[in-house]
């Protein structure tokens, strides 16, 4: 009967706890992985660094300001998303859709961008020193005036210091 009890009340905490994350409010650490959010949610100035926003559908989210530090985004759909001014500091965005995203003046240092679909993406004047773009397609993305110091390219090559607005290596 102990055993029994035992069960059903880890059974219980880990099913209240897997269903309450999408209805939790932003902070640090949060669980939003596998949620699904209307579009066009105003999450300007959000604050949740290190949490989990894994396979995510955040489609024309405003995440102007947010701080993000530390966050994972894999996978994750943020379609034409704005990220204007925000701090992405080693984030991953691996494998995520963020076509059409806006990531001007944004610190995105150190940020893991493998696989991502970045198609017409705008880098504008965005701090990108030593992020990861292996295997990512930038197709018509912009990076006028961005910082590429250290990076890895999309074929693996590593940008030279001086790379602004172009990734400069010797290949």
């Amino acid at each position: 009967m102990k055993k029994f009890l035992i069960v059903i009340f880890f059974t219980f905490i880990n099913i209240n706890h897997s269903f309450s994350a999408c209805d939790d409010p932003l902070g640090d650490g949060v669980d939003y992985s596998f949620c699904q959010f209307s579009e066009e949610q105003d999450l300007s100035r959000a604050y949740a660094p290190n949490s989990d926003l894994s396979f995510i559908s955040f489609i024309k989210v405003n995440l102007d300001k947010a701080i993000l530090m530390n966050t994972n985004l894999s996978n994750g759909n943020f379609a034409e998303a704005s990220f204007f001014r925000a701090n992405l500091y080693e984030a991953n965005l691996e494998g995520g859709n963020f076509e059409k995203s806006n990531f001007t003046s944004a610190n995105l240092t150190r940020v893991n961008f493998k696989g991502s679909s970045l198609i017409e993406a705008n880098f504008k004047d965005s701090n990108l020193f030593g992020s990861d773009f292996t295997g990512a397609n930038i197709t018509n993305a912009s990076f006028e005036g961005a910082n590429l110091n250290n990076s890895i390219w999309i074929d693996g090559s590593k940008c030279n210091l001086g790379s602004i607005g172009v990734c400069n290596n010797n290949d």
